[in-house]
């Protein structure tokens, strides 16, 4: 969100055609402004420091707790182990998962205490507060804590043993005093139905409680909306949110529909955090891949699944709306898949945040170190590739348990990426004109045309209307596929264009 103010400054400036005021970041510690500001976490010396964090999944007990039904002495020795695992890794932020199923891992009047804590739905374990306890020992070591909350998923069953029996829940739970609700799919989880608007307004008292009670310096939604699609009988299960459907679709297409209930829940949840505290983060982790590009959709050069058709999420709506501060896309490949290569997508979402004000974060796949063949380098090499784009901001490693077992030498890998802090200042100003290599006039037999120059990194700055990606000094590199004849390629940046021709023979 500061890069949006620093292109209000940067359009403002270029208004009064001068260049006598350029934008500049203090030297050393950058000073927090006034609460309503700068959106930015509190708990780090310095607000701008590169994030660098790891995931802590709760649900089904897979990094914490080691096991359901610990003491409260022994979830505090867990709690201390993984900050102790984050220091040793110069890691300086955590994702804590505190509601994975509708459920919580903090105190809570809107949803039961987590079975995978207790053992038991509804039950605290001797008054013990994992979320408060987290971050009071975060913030000794200047870690800050985004609260990770699944706002969808009720259950944690499975096809071959589910869990969609409302009366299963504790007396307290939310769906099982309002079972309309939630709506059982085959992968044997019930959901809460996205489509309902006092669905909606729940989830968002949920966030609010974290926000009003706890120190966080973010809030986190993960990749689960509409469920992941599963196939029976050799057909996609239908996920049955008719009766919603019938009472408030409007007319609208069952698609665009359940997309517009995620926008709408995110919007809502945004405009909640902000107004109780706007230096409390907002953000989410989407699946990696938006929509494959299929010639004009705007997608990745990708095949494989899409977040956009299957989970109803799509994320660009929500930074064009302006309703979150950081995309963390979970781009969990490697740099040599051919079905969704790492670089790809990085320099994808890089282009789709471009003057948007909205930071990227790279979710990065490091559990995959246990099964990759050779994947050692594979982290320092995708961290060095990220650092170099416009728009990033820093990495959350999906996989704590392959850093904790420093499998495949990621631990060490991980130390060594992050011991020394980066700052990362916000685009400034440079007034430049859209400059190319080359000539402006160009003839060419090739199928592929390589276009490479600069454009004011402060700047929204489009390729014939599209977003292209950036490195953090504004220059560019494009390969632009050629029709015969000849191809009109417009350069935009600000109010600033440059036509490129180039004829293909």
């Amino acid at each position: 969100m500061k890069r949006f103010i620093a292109l209000l400054l940067c359009l403002f400036a270029l208004f009064l055609s001068s260049c006598s005021d350029t934008v500049k970041k203090s030297d050393g510690v950058t000073p927090l402004a006034p609460d309503n500001e700068i959106p930015h976490a509190i708990g780090l010396l310095n607000p701008d420091s590169e994030v660098r964090g790891v995931w802590i999944a709760t649900v089904g007990n897979i990094n914490f707790p080691s096991k359901q039904g610990l003491s409260a002495e022994k979830l505090k020795k867990e709690l201390e182990d993984i900050v102790a695992t984050c220091k040793e890794n110069n890691l300086n932020t955590i994702f804590f998962q505190v509601r994975p199923c509708a459920d919580a891992l903090y105190r809570s009047e809107l949803f039961p205490q987590s079975q995978f804590v207790s053992g038991k739905q509804g039950e605290a374990v001797q008054n013990f507060d994992c979320l408060e306890y987290l971050i009071g020992i975060t913030k000794k070591e200047k870690i800050n804590v985004h609260a990770w909350v699944n706002p969808l998923r009720v259950t944690y069953g499975s096809a071959s043993n589910p869990k969609t029996d409302v009366t299963e829940l504790s007396e307290d739970h939310p769906a099982r005093k309002n079972p309309d609700w939630v709506i059982p799919y085959s992968d044997g989880k019930l959901y809460f139905d996205a489509g309902n608007p006092f669905v909606r307004e729940y989830i968002a008292q949920g966030v609010a409680e974290i926000v009003e009670n706890y120190a966080v310096d973010g809030v986190v939604f993960d990749d689960y909306f509409y469920p992941y699609p599963v196939s029976a009988d050799g057909k996609t299960a239908v996920f049955d949110d008719s009766v919603s459907f019938a009472k408030y679709g409007g007319g609208k297409a069952l698609d665009d529909w359940r997309r517009e209930n995620i926008n709408a829940l995110v919007n809502l949840c945004y405009d909640t955090v902000k107004s109780l505290k706007s230096t409390c983060l907002f953000g989410i982790s989407p699946f990696g891949i938006w929509q494959n590009d299929d010639g004009k959709n705007g997608g990745s050069a990708t095949k494989g699944f899409e977040a956009y058709k299957s989970l109803y999420c799509d994320a660009l709506s929500w930074v064009k709306g302006g309703y979150v501060d950081y995309i963390a896309p979970q781009l969990y490949w490697q740099r040599s898949s051919s079905a969704a290569p790492y670089e790809e997508l990085a320099n994808w979402w890089n282009a789709a945040l471009d003057g948007t004000g909205v930071d990227l974060l790279i979710a990065h796949g490091v559990y995959n170190y246990d099964t990759w063949e050779s994947p050692e380098g594979e982290l320092t090499e995708q961290i060095s590739l990220s650092r170099e784009l416009l728009s990033f901001r820093g990495s959350v490693l999906y996989g704590y348990s392959a850093l904790k077992a420093n499998t495949k030498g990621l631990s060490d890998e991980t130390r060594d990426a992050f011991k020394e802090e980066i700052i990362y200042s916000d685009p400034v100003c440079d007034y430049s004109q859209i400059k190319i290599e080359g000539s402006a006039e160009v003839v060419t037999t090739a199928y592929v045309y390589t276009l490479r120059g600069h454009a004011d990194p402060a700047l929204p700055f489009t390729l014939n209307g599209k977003r292209i990606s950036r490195d953090k000094s504004g220059d560019f590199e494009v390969q632009i596929p050629l029709s015969m004849g000849e191809n009109k390629l417009l350069l935009k940046s600000g109010d600033k264009t440059k036509t490129v021709t180039v004829t293909r023979e």
